[in-house]
């Protein structure tokens, strides 16, 4: 009994221990990346869009995006776990419901870039009030540091 728990043991610590195959690791950044990305193309900031328009211009175009929302349901249903397969599910969904809102509905895309250059122009908006902010602190603090050196420097001759 006791040789039997210690072999229980043993197999169990070896399966912690042990790294996935190279194909999983492979397949979990695979998923991860994708995931990002999607997020932050729904995030609709401009400099997140502007970047991925340049590099993944495919997630523009309602065909392409399907694609790539099947091969990432298929990506985390290949895990053969519940909640991969549920992810995956979900993922098939996404892209069916996302393809349909786009091709029936194209004035939701340019409602959804109005809404978006707005929002760019009022994130621009509170950078520059915050940046001007922060220019005239600085402005206001060398002035006072500043203007205080001179006198010391005047006051001593030089």
């Amino acid at each position: 009994m006791h040789t039997h728990m210690h072999s229980y043991a043993t197999k169990q610590i070896y399966l912690i221990i042990t790294l996935p195959p190279l194909s999983s690791i492979v397949l979990a950044v695979y998923a991860v990346c994708g995931g990002l990305l999607v997020c932050c193309l729904e995030t609709q900031l401009k400099f997140l869009r502007v970047m991925i328009a340049v590099n993944f211009g495919f997630l523009f175009h309602s065909l392409w995006r399907f694609i790539f929302y099947m091969v990432l349901g298929s990506v985390c249903w290949s895990y053969e776990r519940l909640y991969g397969q549920i992810v995956g599910i979900a993922c098939v969904v996404v892209a069916f419901f996302n393809t349909y809102v786009l091709c029936r509905y194209p004035a939701y895309r340019q409602m959804r870039e109005r809404i978006a250059q707005e929002e760019d122009k009022r994130i621009e908006s509170r950078i520059s009030k915050e940046v001007r902010r922060q220019a005239v602190n600085q402005a206001v603090g060398q002035a006072v540091s500043g203007g205080g050196n001179n006198k010391n420097a005047m006051s001593s001759g030089i």
